[in-house]
């Protein structure tokens, strides 16, 4: 795929020949596989010079969408990018603005395991800054029919209408927790499904006083469902048994983890949940480095999205979700619309356990 510079210095004769080439392709007027017309006729087409058409032609075929085959001609590609390429957009980046969930996606889509002709690539940064330098890659591969779908790893109302949310006859799928956008398919995340099996899990252990660590960015949403099933199962949550941390300082789990052990023992949680796993390893430092241990002194269980992107012991029960699944549910939404079935607008992914993950994980090596 060019680079934003590049296509920068594309003349507006060579331009026009891509677009017109490129937009004959993926409306089908030169169907999938056939022979084009030869270089002389598309120099005469377009009234441009032999090198202005070569370099066109190099470009598509860089692209994908076109096939040189020596003396037998040029061939519209079987395979074109169109059909094939995908664009995972994220926010941030690994370096900043970067979370757990964002790790587990970006590396689950580098193993993907697609057809051959199939490419998954990463656009960083895509928060409505036009200075960013994928942004306008971004832009330039929508226009350019580089793309056979976009998800995107948060709602996107960052870029609301925008090319990348608006322009040309893509799918586009929002990975969330809450129905993002009518114009898109959403894959939505049950987030109270997770809430309940990491609950329950500590109530079959016999907890019955449960304490939070939650990020400060979800405690006003989340806190109102997690008290209700408390209240339900007749458990016991104290308010400073409520910590809020923000995802950008987890450490400071760890030192409000060693003043709770410090309180009388009938005033500690025998269970904690843990609403998000950027703040799990925290947690579990803040426990052992109070001298107590999982599950002997405190049960405890966590949200994580599968595979995790963090070490902790056995002994801390994880539920979440299968991000391989939720990628393969985002591609095949993005498959059906490209084949111009209907689609709904949006679906629920349902949590999981550390264990079925496992299982589910294995069966599709």
């Amino acid at each position: 795929m060019h680079t934003k510079k590049e296509l920068g210095r594309i003349p507006e004769k060579r331009r026009g020949i891509l677009r017109a080439i490129t937009g004959k392709i993926v409306s089908g007027e030169w169907p999938l596989g056939e022979k084009i017309p030869n270089r002389v006729t598309i120099e005469k087409t377009f009234n441009a010079s032999s090198v202005t058409v070569q370099r066109a032609m190099e470009l598509l075929t860089a692209d994908g969408f076109l096939e040189p085959r020596g003396r037998s001609g040029t061939f519209v590609s079987k395979n074109p990018p169109y059909l094939h390429n995908y664009a995972i957009v994220f926010h941030g980046t690994p370096k900043r603005n970067w979370s757990a969930f964002l790790e587990s996606i970006a590396s689950e889509a580098g193993k993907l395991k697609l057809d051959v002709r199939s490419r998954i690539r990463c656009y960083y940064e895509i928060n409505g800054d036009p200075r960013a330098e994928d942004y306008g890659r971004l832009i330039s591969d929508i226009r350019a029919h580089r793309l056979a779908g976009i998800f995107f790893t948060t709602n996107p109302y960052q870029v609301a209408g925008t090319p990348i949310t608006d322009e040309g006859d893509i799918p586009r799928v929002a990975i969330t927790n809450s129905k993002a956008n009518i114009k898109l398919s959403n894959v939505i995340l049950d987030g109270e499904s997770v809430v309940e099996m990491g609950v329950n899990y500590l109530i079959g252990k016999g907890c019955r006083k449960i304490g939070l660590f939650v990020t400060t960015q979800q405690a006003n949403g989340f806190l109102p469902h997690f008290k209700r099933i408390l209240s339900e199962k007749k458990c016991i949550c104290r308010d400073e048994w409520i910590q809020p941390v923000h995802i950008a300082s987890p450490w400071s789990a760890v030192n409000v983890v060693k003043l709770l052990f410090k309180l009388d023992k009938k005033d500690i949680p025998d269970g904690i949940y843990i609403a998000d796993d950027n703040l799990t390893a925290s947690v579990i430092e803040g426990i052992k480095a109070s001298g107590k241990g999982i599950p002997g002194d405190i049960v405890v269980s966590s949200h994580s999205n599968f595979p995790a992107t963090f070490d902790y012991p056995k002994s801390v029960k994880l539920f979440g979700f299968n991000i391989n699944e939720v990628l393969r549910k985002s591609i095949q939404l993005m498959g059906m619309r490209n084949k111009d079935q209907k689609i709904p607008p949006s679906i629920k992914i349902k949590a999981c356990s550390d264990d079925e993950f496992e299982k589910a994980y294995s069966s599709q090596e």
